[in-house]
């Protein structure tokens, strides 16, 4: 139908609807422009993040393998061309913590009283000390293999999935090696129970309970030096004295001095690596 509309008036009539529109089409452009810039901005965030984190993953990995490293190390040494008829201190300390590095689960019994109840394995041990140790030997508790043997069967008690690791040895002055140990441990709630009179000596309140709550589980990793004396005309060990560090890994589970110092105070546990210490 013939409107009378011209083709100029017909133009003008377009154009002028285009331009009414327009704001809103700009309103649209703009929004998805913006929807744009954030989706970039958080991609890069994400992106910067995760370079963040690579050095730190990193470090990590490069500790691990540091610390497989130094275990590596020991353990060459232990293996390296030498004739096994000849007895060095490094031989002989590095195969004390193989040989215990479960510790000592056997029975009372002393090297100058052994029973036949004992394991092959806890036999192994027994004859290992008889040979390189000396009778009188030095420890932190006192003299002789005796004390030596009650100083082991004391940790047991306490942490029955302990695991001694050697990370390194050192030579220190004259015939003394230092040994460099790590030893770990699941805290339970009966080890808290029976070692740390703060858990026994007092009513379940709410925060004996927190504290509780915060270790049981938990993997106990205490560092140690340990001295040797080594008497190079015997070929044995004359001295064997640790020194234990247990305030830093409860420092670390429970986060303050004051917590670590009520769980520590009259422990057996802080008796027990006072007298390897």
């Amino acid at each position: 139908m013939y409107t009378g509309e011209s083709v100029a008036e017909r133009q003008q009539r377009i154009i002028t609807s285009i331009l009414h529109s327009a704001p809103d089409l700009l309103d649209d452009v703009s929004r998805s422009i913006t929807r744009e810039r954030e989706q970039r901005r958080i991609t890069q965030l994400k992106y910067r993040t995760k370079n963040r984190q690579i050095p730190l993953s990193l470090e990590h990995d490069i500790q691990q393998l540091r610390q497989q490293i130094q275990r590596h190390e020991v353990q060459r040494r232990n293996l390296v061309s030498v004739s096994p008829t000849i007895v060095t201190p490094w031989i002989v300390v590095s195969e004390y913590f193989r040989l215990f590095r479960n510790g000592f689960k056997g029975s009372q019994a002393s090297p100058s009283n052994f029973t036949s109840n004992q394991t092959p394995y806890e036999e192994t041990q027994m004859n290992f000390l008889r040979e390189f140790f000396s009778p009188r030997i030095s420890v932190n508790s006192g003299f002789g293999l005796d004390a030596l043997i009650q100083e082991w069967l004391a940790v047991p008690l306490m942490c029955q999935d302990m695991t001694v690791h050697l990370l390194r040895l050192e030579y220190d002055e004259g015939n003394t090696i230092l040994a460099f140990i790590q030893t770990c441990a699941t805290i339970t709630a009966e080890m808290l129970r029976c070692e740390f009179p703060y858990f026994v000596d007092r009513q379940q309140d709410h925060k004996t309970f927190r504290l509780m709550t915060k270790l049981v589980g938990q993997q106990l990793v205490i560092r140690t030096t340990v001295r040797f004396e080594w008497d190079s005309v015997t070929r044995r060990v004359l001295g064997l004295h640790y020194s234990s560090d247990l305030v830093t890994p409860f420092l670390k589970l429970l986060g303050n001095l004051q917590d670590t110092a009520r769980v520590l105070e009259n422990s057996l546990l802080s008796k027990a690596t006072n007298e390897l210490s």
